[in-house]
């Protein structure tokens, strides 16, 4: 626990450098000079002060750094990555007719938008549901639990929980190529791998250090992540979950099962609308009404929507190699279908409340 508590004030450090060297105009060689320095001191007096320091000056002279022109053009495994990302989402197009269950299906997928009209657009904006088209921890988090689910039977002994992690995490991080390696999914999916590996290496998984330490390689690659919209919509809304849920979720002590999830769907709502609504009315002027109703119908429909997507994939598949299996797979197939429909109209009817 003490050294989840360490990382966290290690991000907050680098954050902290962040945002002085916005503010400061000295060179960035004189930021990196000192903390070399600081990290000598450190390394001779063990003293955790030094090293902070040392990430505060780190912080500072990456945002200077950052200032210098970026190379021009995406990086080869960025090009990689859309390439396979739109092959991908050909391959979707060929599992539905053309229309708005198959739009919704990519975006929700994949997140390709391109399909979605303007009519089916406004209409996720007004119900408060467009967060869900576009790809964010929400679809990660289901894949993981899905994930964790399905290799539960390996067991629980040290071999199985390595194989089980490793699996994970390569399933998730080539999730994350197949959807171009979008920014909020990359996101997403390193702060598992650090929730992951926090677990293997020390017993001990910790959200808090996960989402800390995230954040704290994320700033010492990229050190213009913090003024990005989406990081701090990313960070600010798992950072409530962490600390807002448990208080909101003991609001309601019920023996009814029911009852229970639905105020528990409804308190992590609650918790991400309390930070992130209001940076999105910040931003954008702009606040979901009816974002509790939209909590209780959309969220669930997506949730069979993205699971029978996988089931649609996995047994499309299998069809292709085993035409034997042609007749399973149109089944699945038309229950994503019927899903999609069902998710669209729900989405209608609340916008146009």
């Amino acid at each position: 626990m003490r050294q989840g508590r360490y990382i966290v004030w290690c991000a907050l450090a680098v954050l902290a450098g962040n945002v002085l060297g916005d503010r400061l105009t000295l060179s960035p060689l004189l930021y990196l000079v000192l903390s070399l320095v600081f990290a000598f001191i450190a390394s001779c007096r063990p003293r955790n002060a030094w090293l902070l320091a040392c990430l505060l000056m780190l912080g500072a002279a990456s945002v200077q750094l950052g200032r210098m022109p970026p190379q021009s053009g995406p990086s080869a495994l960025a090009l990689r990555a859309a390439a396979v990302k739109a092959s991908f989402s050909a391959w979707l197009g060929g599992l539905l007719p053309p229309g708005d269950e198959l739009s919704v299906l990519q975006a929700l997928s994949i997140g390709d938008k391109g399909g979605l009209t303007r009519d089916l657009r406004n209409a996720y904006r007004e119900s408060g549901a467009m967060h869900l088209l576009a790809l964010s921890g929400l679809h990660v988090g289901l894949v993981y639990a899905l994930l964790g689910w399905l290799l539960r039977p390996l067991g629980g002994h040290r071999v199985a929980r390595w194989a089980r992690s490793l699996l994970i995490l390569g399933f998730l991080w080539a999730y994350a190529l197949i959807t171009g390696l979008s920014a909020s999914i990359s996101r997403a999916v390193l702060m598992i791998t650090f929730y992951e590996l926090s677990g293997l290496l020390s017993g001990d998984r910790d959200a808090l250090s996960a989402l800390f330490g995230s954040a704290l390689l994320l700033m010492l690659f990229r050190p213009e992540s913090p003024r990005d919209i989406g990081f701090q919509l990313s960070y600010t809304a798992v950072l409530s979950i962490l600390l807002l849920h448990p208080w909101l979720k003991g609001l309601m002590q019920t023996r009814s099962r029911l009852l229970s999830r639905v105020w528990e769907l409804l308190s992590v709502s609650i918790s991400c609308q309390a930070t992130c609504g209001v940076l999105a009315w910040l931003y954008f002027g702009t606040f979901p009404r009816y974002f509790l109703l939209t909590t209780l119908l959309a969220i669930p429909l997506t949730t069979l929507v993205l699971y029978a997507t996988t089931a649609t994939v996995a047994t499309a598949g299998l069809a292709a190699l085993l035409p034997v299996l042609s007749p399973v797979s149109s089944v699945v197939t038309n229950a994503l279908n019927w899903l999609l429909q069902l998710l669209n109209n729900v989405i209608r009817i609340i916008a146009d409340l």
